[in-house]
């Protein structure tokens, strides 16, 4: 009997999703971890040896990047964990959500293991954009709301994400 090989794979925008993939990858020594768009030959054919990916994503518009849809189609018949990080909502049926677009996106035969999200800190140029926003009378509230997200959100994801996220895969 062969030993399940794996490997973590992830899109990282801010650094927030790749926090959490290299939690992954300190607790799992020896098993590749590598970023969407950087792959060598030898890490891309890891990848198609992998039994199992854990998959990590920052959310794009509700579901995953372009560029994570691009290598789904790579993971057909393997198991796959995804993790995921999302700057606004740190509701579980948000999150839930999320990860039911992304499911939809991978092929017919993967089979999807779990999956954990957390929030994510967002860039500075999204607080003045909602900072604008409080300058018109119509938009106030909302900016309001979207500015006590965007605080809420800076200290994630933490230490205590990447635990979680370690339970969740069993790791």
């Amino acid at each position: 009997m062969c030993a399940m090989r794996a490997m973590i794979l992830y899109d990282s925008a801010t650094g927030n999703t790749e926090y959490l993939a290299k939690a992954l990858g300190k607790a799992m020594p020896g098993v590749p971890c590598c970023r969407i768009g950087t792959l060598s030959i030898a890490e891309t054919e890891a990848l198609g040896a992998a039994d199992r990916v854990y998959l990590g994503f920052w959310t794009d518009k509700g579901a995953c990047s372009q560029r994570l849809r691009e290598v789904l189609p790579g993971l057909a018949g393997k198991k796959v964990f995804l993790f995921g990080t999302a700057g606004f909502g740190a509701a579980e049926d948000y999150f839930a959500q999320i990860i039911e677009r992304v499911r939809a996106e991978l092929p017919q035969d993967c089979t999807v293991t779990g999956w954990y999200m957390c929030a994510g800190r967002m860039s500075e140029v999204i607080r003045l954009r909602y900072e604008e926003m409080l300058e018109n009378p119509a938009t106030k509230r909302k900016a309001q709301l979207l500015l006590a997200n965007f605080d809420a959100v800076q200290a994630h994801p933490n230490a205590d994400d990447a635990i979680a996220l370690l339970e969740k895969a069993g790791v």
